[in-house]
């Protein structure tokens, strides 16, 4: 249920945007395209219209908020105005370069068209798509070869807009937080997820006070800071145990494995320690072997590290981490010593990724 509610949110901002570019392309009660003046370069600019310089002398300000844009084209300059609404609120969209990143400029026999991409979508904020999805092109005119638009947004049906989102924001970080347990891996992916809502939720709050609805911010709302410390106590609440089983019980006699697994738990912010009682074990297996190499002067050691980390109340392994490698030197102390220093690079190296990862996939399941 938890992760059918986070891709209903998704696909409210997706249809919100969509519903926004569709509107867009179509002309409003002043937005027929009307020929004027045909000259271009700075002349072009100087017949610009007036709404252009002034957009509150066809929208009243008391009730909307306007932004114009201008381009070669009527898309490119309807883009424009929208992401001039963006400024206004303070928004930061993926890229700086946001025609580019959101668009596509096609350039054929020099003429310059600006079309929508699939990539709008997965670029643009959520923040962004949503101030987008309150707007609307009230004006578009052609003069000459550029092309101007005017989009506005109504103050009230933003407010409408804003705090609804808000509600269905909050409601999925109250059903993402309803578990028995809040000490455990889920709880803390919980938590992670909870903290980007609410960043979602201070987007919104910010539209709200720009057009003067901040009476309807919902109360009692947490901040994303405040999230990502209770992930942080829970971390801390659920130590991970590392265990070594070593073949032959003669290597690694200062523990140079155990502790590798224990600076890549760290490193990826987690504890490590614990009783036996402890819910999270990482436990390894490791073994050091000779491998014969007739005729080579050197004497090589190859050695087998698997580790499982496992929650042993529901006894699912939740990552797995395996490799092989050998390393040669002048005495099989010596290689034995070689080999472990080359496991101890690969943990440091390679299994915080992958417990990354799976914290990473437990967040986006949600």
């Amino acid at each position: 249920m938890l992760k059918k509610n986070k891709i209903i949110t998704g696909m409210i901002f997706s249809l919100l945007v969509c519903s926004l570019c569709f509107t867009s392309c179509q002309t409003t009660s002043g937005g027929t395209y009307q020929s004027g003046y045909t000259g271009t370069g700075s002349g072009a600019s100087s017949q610009m219209p007036e709404w252009f310089r002034m957009p509150y002398s066809v929208v009243p300000e008391a009730f909307f908020i306007a932004a114009t844009g201008e381009g070669l084209s009527a898309e490119e300059a309807q883009y424009k105005a929208r992401v001039a609404l963006l400024q206004i609120f303070k928004v930061d969209i993926a890229d700086e370069t946001v025609l580019q990143e959101l668009y596509r400029e096609n350039t054929v026999n020099g003429v310059t068209n600006w079309s929508n991409t699939v990539a709008m979508e997965s670029k643009i904020s959520a923040s962004a798509a949503g101030i987008l999805s309150g707007a609307e092109v009230r004006e578009n005119q052609q003069i000459g070869n550029r092309f101007y638009s005017l989009a506005v947004m109504d103050k009230a049906k933003t407010i409408d807009i804003y705090t609804n989102i808000i509600n269905r924001l909050a409601a999925d970080i109250n059903e993402a937080l309803n578990l028995p347990n809040r000490n455990t891996f889920e709880g803390y992916a919980r938590h992670l997820l909870a903290a980007s809502l609410a960043n979602d939720i201070e987007s919104c709050i910010n539209v709200l006070r720009v057009v003067g609805g901040s009476g309807s911010i919902p109360a009692g709302l947490r901040s994303e800071n405040e999230y990502k410390i209770d992930a942080d106590n829970i971390i801390r609440a659920i130590p991970i145990r590392v265990t070594v089983t070593k073949t032959p019980s003669t290597i690694d006699p200062t523990n140079r494995i155990q502790a590798a697994f224990a600076k890549a738990i760290g490193d990826a912010g987690f504890q490590t320690g614990g009783g036996a009682g402890s819910r999270y074990v990482l436990d390894s297996n490791v073994s050091i072997e000779p491998v014969p190499q007739p005729g080579n002067p050197n004497v090589f050691s190859r050695i087998v590290v698997i580790a499982n980390l496992t929650d042993t109340a529901t006894r699912n392994v939740l990552v797995t981490f395996s490799f092989d490698t050998r390393e040669g030197h002048n005495s099989q102390a010596n290689a034995d010593n070689r080999v472990i220093m080359a496991a101890e690079s690969r943990i440091n190296s390679e299994f915080k990724p992958n417990l990354q990862a799976y914290i990473n996939q437990l967040v986006q399941s949600r």
